[in-house]
């Protein structure tokens, strides 16, 4: 039962974030936010009932002893990440609510027009807002090589782990980690602005002025994997790399070399399109061949969910309005993926 306060975690997210959009709901439906964010939702809920399979799912040797551990750190750690939160966040209600000064100083409308006012959209502050979803599969390839180095020298079966086991252990520690902390962060910018200290504050410079009244893009992007740590490693680290890679070349290059409009009153350009293609195409490739262990299938269904993902990729790409991509681009490249493999 080592899983259940980050189960109740999660879980917690659900009820809170629901509550939030119920609320809101007229605003979020006027502004075609009520769907989206009504995943995001439902994705927390999904995250805390599937929790408890995660580590052992391809791991059918792993000891309940050696699960119960790996539950148990990661419970403790959110669990302090949890209660730091709360002790900053009780800190800055009283030191606002005592300081009338301070409680003007942090109004978020203030906020939200001085965003606006030094908001630049070039492809440098592109990068800056990509820079943490990067990051992202960063870290994501680096725990897998750790485990698969571990787990090759012999150390992870003397703790009666393997590289799966291991792996995913440290991935979703620290992806959690921070899905925890940003839905705080943002749960607290949306109500109660004066909440929050002034240095995490300092996340929002880089946030896209559509993200300013829903949440960051980051949340819905980390908890989109989470189906898909049930599927092959390959088909997990290519989700990972298209809704990332795949996407950040798409704009850079939409906006760097883009002159042909993809659609009509549309910021997205052939040339960004093609590129975000041509990218997912080459990922799921790359990834399917250098990781064959994992996926031992023929060229061909390599070649074949290659080609699915590329066009669910694009179909996203072209046609996604109100439903943000970083949910539907790994859902459906991912899906599109698995269901390949499995036929």
């Amino acid at each position: 039962m080592y899983f259940l306060p980050t189960s109740i975690i999660f879980i917690g997210y659900f009820i809170l974030t629901l509550i939030y959009i119920i609320k809101n709901r007229k605003v979020k439906i006027e502004n075609h936010l009520f769907i989206n964010e009504l995943l995001i939702a439902l994705l927390f809920l999904l995250a805390g009932i599937l929790y408890p399979f995660m580590y052992g799912f391809h791991s059918p040797n792993l000891s309940q002893n050696s699960l119960n551990y790996l539950w148990l750190f990661t419970s403790i750690f959110f669990l302090v990440e949890m209660g730091a939160w709360a002790l900053t966040l009780i800190y800055n209600t009283v030191i606002s609510k005592r300081n009338p000064e301070i409680m003007a100083e942090r109004d978020y409308s203030k906020f939200c027009e001085v965003f606006n006012n030094n908001w630049v959209d070039d492809i440098k502050s592109e990068l800056g807002r990509k820079f943490l979803h990067l990051f992202t599969c960063f870290v994501i390839f680096f725990f897998w090589t750790l485990g698969t180095i571990f787990n090759n020298l012999g150390v992870l079966s003397q703790w009666g782990l393997d590289n799966y086991s291991f792996s995913y252990w440290l991935i979703i520690t620290v992806g959690f980690g921070f899905v925890i902390m940003f839905q705080v962060a943002d749960l607290a910018r949306l109500n109660k602005f004066y909440m929050l200290p002034n240095w995490a504050k300092q996340w929002y410079q880089d946030m896209k002025q559509n993200e300013l009244h829903t949440f960051i893009a980051s949340t819905p992007l980390v908890l989109s994997f989470i189906p898909f740590l049930f599927a092959p490693f390959p088909i997990f680290a290519s989700v990972v790399l298209i809704t990332t890679g795949a996407d950040a070349v798409a704009c850079i290059i939409g906006k760097k070399y883009g002159k042909h409009s993809l659609k009509t009153n549309s910021k997205k350009t052939v040339e960004g399109f093609t590129a975000g293609g041509l990218t997912t195409f080459m990922i799921v490739f790359l990834i399917s061949v250098v990781y064959h262990p994992w996926l031992p299938v023929s060229i061909e269904k390599i070649f074949l969910m290659s080609l699915i993902a590329t066009i669910l990729f694009l179909l996203v790409d072209a046609f996604a309005k109100n439903i943000s991509d970083n949910i539907l681009n790994p859902l459906l490249t991912g899906f599109g993926m698995w269901i390949i493999f499995l036929v």
